[in-house]
């Protein structure tokens, strides 16, 4: 019996394990309009210049309720394209891919905020 109860509360308990709160979030691509672009994960400083309009990528694994997240590029605040839930194998959202448009990019770092903490901001756009 006492395995039987232990079995039932792990399930529970993984099954909402992301649904409780913001794991983390990072910067995972930057691109031109034309759709050329990198990835930005392992990166400190870009390759190309990204100087006008580009859009970004942002990966927040959790539940976001709702909430948009603010992602600036330098003085460029990004406006919210779209959102791809992302699902493990068993059916379960675990993350949110976000799409992001920035105008008159000039250079700066790249800045993830949900509800103003700083979730990622280690790459330097050209």
């Amino acid at each position: 019996m006492f395995i039987l109860i232990t079995l039932l509360a792990l399930l529970l308990t993984a099954s909402n394990a992301y649904s409780t709160q913001i794991k983390t979030a990072h910067a995972i691509g930057i691109f031109h309009e034309n759709g050329n672009g990198e990835n930005i994960q392992h990166l400190r400083k870009t390759k190309d210049d990204y100087n006008g309009t580009c859009f970004s990528k942002i990966v927040i694994f959790g539940k976001l309720n709702n909430i948009i997240p603010e992602v600036r590029i330098g003085s460029s605040k990004g406006s919210f394209i779209r959102s791809i839930a992302i699902y493990n194998k068993q059916k379960i959202k675990i993350a949110q891919e976000m799409t992001f448009k920035h105008n008159n990019v000039k250079k700066g770092y790249l800045e993830v905020r949900i509800k103003n903490k700083l979730y990622d901001s280690k790459v330097f756009i050209k």
